[in-house]
């Protein structure tokens, strides 16, 4: 069952959305187009600017980790999967395997009879 979503999962997936979208080009280039325009002290850009890169990438290692574990859950499921379909298909060709050599008796059964009527029709 998976987990419910706790408020900073949700703040992580849509900041991470948003900065890997056209809203979040267009938000920083307006941003720092008025920042330049109105001549702002750039040493507190560039602060702003650094921070922003170190938080926008922690909201992306949380966001790719978290996509991470759901696929390695996914896969473990398929796994799971496979495995009782393999063991399935083991138990079916066991029960395969036992009628055939139970045909296989019965075929040698049946020569041995045509061999003995043969034998009485070639002695009339």
């Amino acid at each position: 069952m998976p987990r419910k979503k706790t408020l900073l999962d949700k703040l992580t997936e849509a900041v991470a959305w948003f900065m890997g979208s056209w809203w979040g080009v267009f938000f920083h280039t307006a941003w720092f187009a008025i920042w330049l325009v109105f001549n702002f002290n750039l040493e507190i850009l560039t602060l702003w600017v650094s921070l922003e890169a170190i938080f926008i990438g922690i909201f992306l290692l949380m966001v790719s980790n978290k996509a991470e574990i759901e696929r390695d859950k996914r896969e473990a499921h398929a796994q799971k999967r496979q495995m009782e379909v393999i063991k399935h298909d083991v138990v079916l060709d066991k029960r395969a395997d036992r009628r055939q050599l139970k045909m296989i008796k019965m075929l040698k059964g049946l020569d041995k009879e045509v061999k003995w009527i043969k034998k009485r029709l070639d002695k009339k």
